[in-house]
Order: structure tokens, then sequence, then C-alpha cells
């Protein structure tokens, strides 16, 4: 095993306790041996990946360390650099040599799904090949990026014993949009690989305990990895069964969000949940599928399942309305449109223009589909975002221009938008997701 050292913030190496392995114990005292002319460099954290994790990340250490942000977007870095330009411990680069000085790589790259709903591992496995490539040992590498259970062991566990990193895994807790509590704020689990390399969870403790108020260090990575899995799934279930509490009330005559807010009032048991067009953004909606690529999870299977057939049938439910009450006409030919419908909400969530697995996007795609002709409103998302869905002018957000519409949807109530508005509207039915 290749001898490693930390680089920053060292201690006394731990002491093995008597039922430890003779083989353990000398592998750890091996680890705490400093490397000449390493030990005490000057740390500097890069961060791989820079985008919305990674960007809180790179603030949030740039309070205590010297940071580094890596990327492989011109704009994304250009953008950066104009954000970060008062702040002269933090550099942006595409640079794969830049990342040479580093002593701690986090990495916080997408994990993505592809259609079939396996995971695209690609941009892992590219930040993993640089850090193979640039680290030292001695380096500490951690995965904040969302993984299935046991790919931090299986990714980072060869590449941080074939060159002595200490390794760990530390999920990221970021809610976009939100901005309190801070980063710091909100506790931190973390994890290492102590049985690859001994003394991972120390290095990884001590890299983290600077930057953030609260620190949960947990056994292993496959703890961390299940725990985050853990969190987003329960929320996406929730919200599962808050849509189906939803979809019961409108045969009852029942206001769902009135249920909703009856329920808030009970102190103990019960965590509210609202119903929703559905759920987006690079989390909520595809961490099922990290669970189910390796476990077997049918109620979570059910859920998830279920979220993605909502914005189809939340189409064929506006058409059915819409047929029921006289706007829409069917002849042989299929469905005439008599005039168009207006959805208000494009971004994945309130306070963002990000589309991805946006619930708002996915239920105008289908009232496409349904040839029906479907506009969208968004004060934050603009045409060139949508381009095949025509947008409503910020100007046209008036009592007059949406009254030519036959069925208005709101998803979310979008920053930047009186909504105040529809309260006026007359003779146009108004489908509120939201409170």
């Amino acid at each position: 095993m290749p001898i490693v050292a930390n680089f920053a913030h060292r201690s006394a190496p731990r002491k093995a306790t008597p039922s430890e392995p003779k083989r353990k114990q000398m592998d750890s005292a091996a680890t705490a041996k400093p490397i000449a002319g390493l030990a005490e460099a000057t740390p500097l954290v890069a961060v791989i990946g820079v985008g919305f994790v990674g960007t809180g990340l790179v603030d949030s250490f740039s309070y205590k360390y010297e940071v580094v942000g890596f990327d492989i977007s011109q704009d994304r870095l250009s953008f950066l650099r104009g954000e970060f330009k008062d702040r002269s411990n933090v550099s942006f680069t595409s640079n794969e040599s830049d990342l040479a000085k580093a002593t701690h790589f986090l990495i916080s790259v997408p994990t993505l799904l592809r259609s079939d709903k396996s995971i695209d591992l690609s941009y892992l496995r590219s930040a993993l090949a640089r850090v193979e490539q640039w680290a030292r040992p001695g380096c500490t590498v951690v995965i904040e990026s969302s993984v299935s259970i046991g790919l931090t062991r299986q990714l980072l566990g060869p590449i941080a014993l074939a060159k002595g990193l200490f390794a760990g895994m530390s999920p990221e807790r970021i809610d976009p949009g939100r901005v309190e509590p801070p980063m710091k704020s909100i506790p931190k689990v973390v994890s290492g690989l102590d049985d690859v390399i001994p003394g991972s969870l120390d290095a990884v403790v001590r890299l983290y305990s600077r930057v953030f108020d609260s620190i949960v260090p947990v056994s292993k990575p496959e703890v961390a990895e299940m725990c985050k899995l853990y969190e987003n799934c329960q929320r996406m279930m929730c919200i599962a069964y808050a849509n189906e509490m939803a979809d019961a009330c409108r045969g009852l005559g029942i206001d769902p969000f009135e249920v909703s807010s009856a329920a808030a009032t009970k102190p103990f048991g019960y965590m509210p949940y609202t119903p929703s067009l559905g759920v987006g953004g690079h989390c909520i909606p595809v961490n099922p599928y990290y669970l189910l690529s390796n476990c077997d999870f049918p109620l979570l299977e059910a859920c998830a399942d279920k979220m993605n057939k909502r914005p189809a049938q939340m189409a064929k439910r506006i058409v059915g309305d819409l047929l029921g009450n006289g706007k829409l006409q069917r002849r042989d030919s299929g469905i005439e449109m008599e005039k168009r419908v207006l959805v208000v909400g494009m971004g994945f969530k309130v306070g963002q223009d990000h589309l991805v697995n946006s619930p708002g996007l996915q239920l105008v795609k289908e009232l496409k589909k349904l040839d029906i002709d479907v506009h969208f409103a968004d004060s934050l998302v603009k045409q060139s975002a949508v381009p095949d869905i025509p947008r409503l002018a910020d100007e046209d957000w008036v009592k007059e221009e949406l009254e030519n519409f036959d069925m208005i949807v709101v998803s979310f109530k979008q920053w930047g938008m009186d909504f105040d508005v529809l309260d006026k509207v007359s003779g146009v039915p108004v489908q509120m997701w939201c409170q």
C-alpha cells in the first residue's frame, strides 16, 4: 500500500483497539506517516463540476480554504468568474493541469438517467479519471454526487488504493431556491473508506469540520449513499401520496389544499405535503432509480411509475374537462380547439428557470401531443428555452389577454408574477396545483 499523508490539520493517529487485526494496525501506522514536502502543503480544495451543487461547495469552502473550480463548460466558468471576482482565493479553470496542486478533491458532477432509466455514470467516471491522473498520494477525495448503493466503493475504492488517497462519500443536501438555512448550517453526513485506506474518515471529517457547523460521521460510504436516497425518495413518495389524495378529492367535491392545510395543524405524526403536477429537478425524480438499480423497493417503484405517468394523465384530464364544458368539440378527425390552454410555471420549481424534469414542461408537451394549442407563462423561463411552445409575453399577463384562453393551469406561483390578476379573470377555468 502506498504511504499516504493528510495535508491539513493533522492529528495524532487513532489508536487501534485490541480487537482489530494486526494488519489493520500496521496500515494505520503507515497511513499516519507523512511524505516529505507534502505534509505541510497549503490546502487547495478542487471542486470538480461547478453546476448548482459545485458552486455551493465553492462558495462554502472558500470561507476557509483556497478553492479551484473545474468544469468543461466555458460559459459556466465565465459566469462564475464574474460571480466570485471579489474572492482572491477562488479560481476557475478547464485546464486539467491546474488540478495538480490540489490537496482535496470534491466530486460534484451530474449522475443522470438514460431514457431506459439506467444510470449514466460517464460524468462521474470522467471526473474520477482526472483525479486518478492528478491527485498525489495523501490527497483526500470525496464524492458529493448522488450515486447508487456501493458505487463509491466500486469506482473510487480501487483508485484510492492504487494511489494512496483518503477517500469518502458525503452526499449533497442542497435545495435549489432555498436560502435558509445556509449550506454550512445543514448537518453534513460524511463517510470514509477506512477499510480501503485507514484514516479516510478522519481526513474527511477534518476537511469538512472547518466549513460546516455540524458533522454527522457514519460508518461507511454505503450508509451515506443510502441516507441520501432514503431522504429524497421519502419526499417523492409523500408527494405521490398527496397527489392520490387530490385525485380522490376531485371526485368527491373536496378541495385537496383545504385538506392539506387542515391536516398540517396536527403537531405530531404528520408532515405537510401538498398536491402538485409532479416532481422536478436533478434529484427527486431520478433518485428512486438509483435505489432500484440494485435494491428491491416495490412500493417505491410503484410511486416512481405513478409520478412518471402523471403529466400525461393530467393532460388527458384537462382535455376531458374542456370537452365536458363545451370548450372543445370532438369530430371524426379528432379534437378541434376553439381557443387555447395556458400552463403557468415552466421551471422545475418556484424560483428556478432550469427545466430539468420540469412537470410543467412535460405537461405542455403532452397537451401538444393531444393537438391542444398550448402556451406557457413564466417570468424566469425565456422563449429560447422552450422554442416549440409559444410563450406569453410578460406584458400580456393581464386580465384581457388571459381571458382569451379556454383554461389556465398553474403549476406553481413563479417569482415576479402577480397572481392576483387570476381572481379578476372571468369565464376561464383556472386549475391551481399550488397554494
